[in-house]
């Protein structure tokens, strides 16, 4: 079952609609107990349909992994298989996805992180916790221990980071569901 049918109707100029603001607070109840959740790696082209299947046999409740993610969007908000990703990368920066890749020229560097000296200790390295834009290396006359993150690599690595999700053990789901009706029915 779809979680619209829990969420509250609206009216907006005599149109009854489905009142997709609505806060749900049971999630975040949920989530702030990690015992109610294993961690689950996505493989390649896995989408939440497939994984509510296997995880609850029943694919329509493909809401649940959305809602306790996070996940407002599938398509930006999932990680991308590898020919959706390169399509992504040259939808949104105008050029070849393997230019991209390369750190070789401005134009394809995201930013610099500190790598440091050979002088500096693992702790001073640690320290410098944050990374500089193309143009402040630049100005800076490009200075030594700075090391280039090319777009493809920045990008890649936020994609990546979306394979490991939370899922909630199906011990819970009745019961989150029925919080989640409850929550809606009153609200």
């Amino acid at each position: 079952m779809s979680i619209f049918n829990y969420y509250p109707k609206v009216s907006y100029n005599n149109v009854y609609a489905t009142n997709i603001v609505v806060e749900a607070e049971v999630v975040q109840q949920y989530l702030k107990d990690y015992n109610k959740f294993y961690t689950y790696t996505l493989k390649d082209s896995e989408r939440a349909d497939i994984v509510a299947s296997k995880v609850y046999g029943d694919p329509t409740l493909d809401w649940v992994i959305y809602l306790c993610n996070n996940i407002v969007d599938p398509y930006k908000d999932w990680i991308l298989d590898d020919k959706d990703f390169v399509s992504y990368m040259e939808s949104k920066y105008g050029v070849a996805a393997y230019k991209l890749a390369s750190t070789t020229t401005s134009n394809t560097v995201a930013y610099y992180y500190y790598t440091g000296l050979p002088s500096d200790t693992q702790a001073e390295i640690n320290s410098y916790n944050y990374t500089i834009t193309p143009f402040t290396y630049t100005q800076m006359g490009s200075p030594s221990g700075w090391t280039a993150k090319s777009i493809w690599e920045h990008e890649s690595e936020l994609n990546e980071s979306k394979r490991k999700i939370k899922v909630m053990k199906p011990v819970y789901l009745n019961n989150f569901k029925q919080q989640i009706r409850d929550l809606f029915s009153n609200g």
